[in-house]
């Protein structure tokens, strides 16, 4: 996972191209959605930000986790950007976990249940796949690995 900078600028930014274009001109862009601005490097995040506050266009700064595909879940929308390379989830709501242990059975049973609590899930070969789901269901999840036996890591999502 790659950790993504989003600064979310005024509906209007999109009708001042002087402050598209000195953003654009100022920093490297990782992409432009729904009136927020992805940047790769926290420094370009942090001068969009500074431009923006001065002229009244800020919103909101948000630490995202980029992911190329995965599985999206029923809250989807609610909890991530979608661009033409990939989704930005917002890592500040939510907890990813992975499962590391238990019996085949019990874990493809856990998993379906876990289903209607996911938000995402991130899979790829030969990596386990790590499943999203929003930050207060943290001891729901635990709770449904605990009644199937099985086990599960939660990762820290500001690395």
């Amino acid at each position: 996972m790659k950790i993504l900078y989003g600064v979310e600028a005024g509906y209007i930014i999109q009708d001042v191209p002087e402050f598209m274009n000195l953003i654009k001109n100022n920093t490297e862009l990782f992409d432009f959605q729904q009136s927020i601005f992805l940047f790769e490097e926290r420094n370009d995040a942090e001068f969009t930000k500074s431009v923006l506050v001065d002229a009244g266009l800020f919103e909101e700064f948000f630490k995202l986790c980029y992911i190329k595909s995965g599985v999206k879940g029923e809250t989807f929308e609610d909890f991530a950007i979608e661009t033409e390379s990939g989704v930005c989830l917002f890592s500040e709501l939510l907890s990813a976990f992975t499962i590391t242990g238990g019996n085949k059975e019990d874990i493809r049973m856990a998993v379906y249940q876990f289903q209607e609590h996911l938000v995402f899930t991130k899979k790829e070969e030969k990596m386990p796949a790590v499943y999203f789901s929003e930050l207060h269901l943290k001891d729901l999840i635990i709770g449904i690995a605990e009644a199937y036996d099985i086990q599960v890591s939660f990762l820290d999502l500001d690395k």
